[in-house]
């Protein structure tokens, strides 16, 4: 691969690389030296992970420097995700580049983007799916408006509704059989992920750091996820029984000098999927609980317990709308015993007109 210079043209800049089919070097140009030094990482990150995307086709090849394909890998350069975020982007889009990859985007219209529809709807993933592929194709032609590559977005077709599958929450007798079965590092996600109610994953459990729990306060100040930009941190009251376990786990993590609160022999772990999967094997659970379903625990337990929305969405720092969309039926519950914690009336109502009681009162106590 080589980037070169070419004095005199509109676009002097050209990517060149050599196709792993055809073994030919092809050429891409470009206007600025960094639109190329973009095209190029990118083309060197398909040469790795997506040879496929330089098989040659019969009718069509990717040499267009518009075409949908190039343009994402574009647009993932400038955006700058985080590896995993990379992956899964790269997972949700793949499917559409396979149907319109190397369509320039300025030829692809709302009757292409309807077609795209039902086909995916006609297919057999579900409708959350759809939504989340059309969704990301839909960014992307906004960017390329925005960076002036197209004019104007075509209208996009109506999205499938969010209607994300409802998971069952670990109950408490559920942890109980899974902290008793599990190793020390795990213990450790399954406790403070129900009782703090954090994210499980590394965005806030897993990079938690014990420079971020405060021990003396009894709080853990927590690193919001990316998404949360209006909330990048978050205090959250650690329960007297777990603080006692915190402080605890903290000497010996002070005794073999590790930073992070969840570790597996003093390195940081960055997944534990293996390692649940066996837990819940072991303790006898069939069904599928996930580790975010932890977080679900906390929230559940909360409501139930008769802790207003607003403080555990705060808690959690999440909307109080996604907590009223997802536990609603916990809600209803806390609903119910409020009603039913009203006072008694007792009152002697005036039966007017009625012959059946000579004073015409009727006694009457609820």
């Amino acid at each position: 691969m080589a980037i070169r210079f070419r004095d005199g043209r509109k676009a002097p800049w050209s990517v060149y690389w050599k196709n792993p089919f055809t073994n030919k070097t092809e050429e891409m140009p470009y206007v600025t030296e960094a639109d190329a030094k973009k095209a190029n990482s990118l083309i060197k990150h398909r040469l790795k992970f997506e040879r496929e995307s330089f098989r040659p086709k019969e009718e069509e090849r990717i040499s267009a420097s518009d075409s949908l394909r190039v343009c994402y890998y574009l647009y993932l350069s400038e955006k700058k995700l985080s590896a995993q975020s990379t992956a899964a982007h790269t997972s949700t889009m793949k499917p559409t580049l396979a149907v319109l990859g190397d369509r320039s985007v300025q030829t692809i219209t709302r009757e292409d983007l309807n077609d795209l529809k039902r086909y995916y709807l006609a297919s057999s993933i579900k409708p959350v799916t759809v939504r989340a592929r059309l969704s990301v194709l839909r960014t992307l032609l906004r960017w390329c408006a925005e960076i002036g590559i197209i004019n104007q977005v075509p209208v996009f077709p109506k999205l499938p509704a969010a209607d994300y599958e409802k998971f069952i929450p670990p109950s408490p007798s559920e942890l109980a059989a899974i902290c008793s079965v599990s190793s020390p590092h795990l213990i450790r996600v399954a406790l403070i992920g129900a009782q703090l109610g954090v994210r499980v994953g590394p965005c806030e459990l897993l990079k938690m750091e014990w420079s971020h729990i405060d021990l003396g306060r009894g709080v853990a100040r927590i690193r919001a996820a990316k998404k949360r930009k209006d909330q990048p941190w978050r205090e959250v009251p650690i329960r007297s029984r777990l603080l006692e376990m915190m402080r605890e786990w903290h000497k010996g993590d002070q005794a073999i000098g590790t930073e992070y609160v969840i570790h597996y022999k003093g390195a940081r772990v960055s997944s534990i999927k293996t390692a649940w999967a066996g837990a819940l094997k072991r303790a006898g659970i069939t069904r599928r609980i996930r580790p975010y379903d932890l977080r679900h625990a906390f929230a559940t337990e909360a409501i139930a317990a008769g802790v207003d929305i607003k403080t555990v969405a705060q808690i959690m720092g999440d909307d109080p709308r996604m907590l009223l969309e997802h536990y609603q039926h916990v809600a209803d519950k806390q609903k119910r015993a409020a009603v039913e914690a009203l006072p008694e009336i007792v009152f002697t109502a005036k039966n007017y007109g009625s012959k059946e009681n000579g004073s015409g009162d009727t006694q009457i106590t609820q």
